[in-house]
């Protein structure tokens, strides 16, 4: 399989450019916070626990003391063990730089699957432009816990490509890579591999071609499950169907309209570009009766709202490039009848449009950078880690902790101190929610709003109420300053049930004498 390069020359040049300024924008926020960002602690134990039980496949992570079962697709954290293993680098420097290595891979992947869809170099190169600079287009990939995402859609990406080209009957189709790209694309991530079946389903509408197609599409998905079987055959004997029957609970909270809203029209460093040529790609192709792209954009919503606009992203940019091909030839069109009705010679301004092109590629990588920036900022600080070690070196091994982090209602799968103290301080957090969507089913969402409450606490007569009601032991509570409730804080340091006995201008810690 080749990823095939423009041969023109501005082509050539702009496509490595663009390569180049988005590969610096998914390596920068790791740069910049010297750590991984955000989340990826849950998967820096699996990792471990991957190694300590030789590579293979245990029946629980021993993430949080919990007993969570080991059923996330593991192919992420069997690359990154192999590679601590074999080239000896720590499994948190691989959490840092393995997403946004794995994410920039993506946009020649990106360029690929674009290059099968249209057949045009152009429209691909406007695709990849967006794909790489877009503001926020990369944040979930390039973080630690990207380790699964970015292989997902890398996968995901080949995957489609080649279900496209069995379908279509293409001269150079590869059923065998199809089967294969799709077995990795599930083993990488639950809901990417969910969002392929569903896409591929899709590919089988629009080209399965009679009975031909439909033993096509029999021996693809027979060759996944063939392919994948060693993970979800070991994850059904040991636990049975329940880890995906609550996993599922997990994926389906968010509406399908508020997720297809803020997917397109979300702003874009200020200025809704993507949302503009989107809106008039979708004009151009169904004025064509065209309709595969649009359909694409729009039923992984129906498949998984919470996780769809990951994978409606990519048809969302070719239809965006198809906007920008659609204004292109209607400025030229414009342009050549100006000067036509002059009587004066006329030249195709391809000049002027790579300018307009280069400029918003300046555009879109500043926007982009600015918020780079902002993302490193949510990465654990050096103050941070070093609570966490201290807890880690200085509290009994059964020691439990309730973590006080933000005050805002930011959700507990997204406060990065949540889910790595368990990792690093190396004792159970009492309301880390990571990991407990293979358990909680139907109680995941409740759950973790009960979570969400318990950080707007601002009284002792509040935490005794919480975890009385959830029935939980609590030996000592950990506040990260400027995040958490102060009256809480304050109250605690006043009653003669708590001693504060680790305090930085970060963190503090009390010991819970009740």
């Amino acid at each position: 399989m080749k990823i095939h390069i423009p041969r023109n020359h501005v082509s050539t040049m702009l496509f490595f450019m663009i390569f180049l300024l988005g590969a610096v924008l998914r390596f920068a926020p790791g740069v910049l916070a010297g750590f991984p960002v955000n989340d990826g602690g849950m998967f820096l134990i699996m990792i471990r626990d991957l190694r300590l039980n030789e590579f293979m496949l245990p029946q629980t992570t021993s993430y949080n003391f919990s007993d969570i079962p080991f059923a996330y697709p593991p192919f992420g954290m069997y690359v990154a063990g192999l590679m601590s293993e074999l080239l000896n680098i720590s499994e948190i420097d691989i959490l840092r730089w393995l997403p946004p290595l794995v994410s920039a891979a993506i946009i020649p992947a990106f360029y690929w699957l674009a290059r099968q869809i249209f057949g045009s170099s152009s429209k691909a190169l406007m695709s990849i432009a967006l794909c790489a600079l877009l503001p926020g287009s990369s944040d979930w990939l390039v973080m630690g816990g990207g380790l699964t995402r970015s292989f997902g859609i890398l996968f995901s990406l080949f995957a489609i490509g080649h279900v496209l080209r069995v379908f279509r009957n293409d001269k150079d189709k590869s059923p065998h890579l199809a089967i294969l790209f799709c077995s990795l694309a599930v083993l990488s991530h639950p809901e990417v591999g969910l969002q392929v079946m569903g896409i591929c389903f899709i590919l089988w509408v629009f080209h399965g071609k009679g009975m031909q197609g439909v033993k096509e599409a029999c021996l693809i998905a027979g060759g996944v499950l063939l392919l994948t079987a060693l993970w979800w055959l070991t994850v059904l004997y040991h636990d049975g169907v329940s880890p995906f029957l609550s996993a599922m609970h997990a994926g389906i909270h968010e509406t399908l309209i508020a997720s297809l809203f803020h997917s397109i029209f979300s702003m874009q460093g200020g200025l809704p570009i993507l949302t503009m040529l989107y809106l008039i790609g979708v004009f151009a192709v169904l004025r064509r009766r065209e309709f595969l792209l649009v359909v694409w954009s729009l039923v992984p919503y129906l498949v998984d709202p919470r996780n769809a606009p990951a994978i409606t992203i990519f048809p969302i940019i070719m239809l965006g490039s198809e906007g920008a091909r659609f204004l292109y030839l209607k400025f030229l069109e414009a342009y050549l009848k100006t000067f036509q009705s002059r009587g004066d010679s006329v030249e195709v301004p391809s000049l002027l449009a790579v300018g307009v092109f280069s400029i918003l590629l300046g555009y879109l990588f500043f926007t982009a950078w600015r918020q780079t920036s902002s993302l490193a900022r949510i990465s654990l600080t050096q103050a941070d880690r070093e609570a966490m070690t201290w807890v880690k070196e200085n509290t009994p091994a059964e020691a439990q902790f309730l973590l006080f982090t933000n005050t805002g209602g930011v959700s507990p799968m997204a406060d990065a101190y949540q889910e790595w103290f368990p990792a690093l301080a190396e004792r159970r957090s009492q309301n880390t929610l990571q990991g407990l969507e293979w358990v909680l089913g139907s109680e995941f969402f409740p759950y973790s709003q009960r979570l969400i409450a318990l950080q707007s606490c601002e009284t002792i007569k509040c935490l005794d109420d919480w975890a009385r009601q959830q029935k939980i032991d609590m030996h000592y509570l950990a506040f990260k300053k400027g995040d958490a409730s102060t009256a809480l804080m304050a109250s605690l340091r006043t009653d003669g049930g708590y001693r504060v006995v680790y305090e930085s201008d970060t963190a503090l810690i009390f010991l819970a004498n009740r």
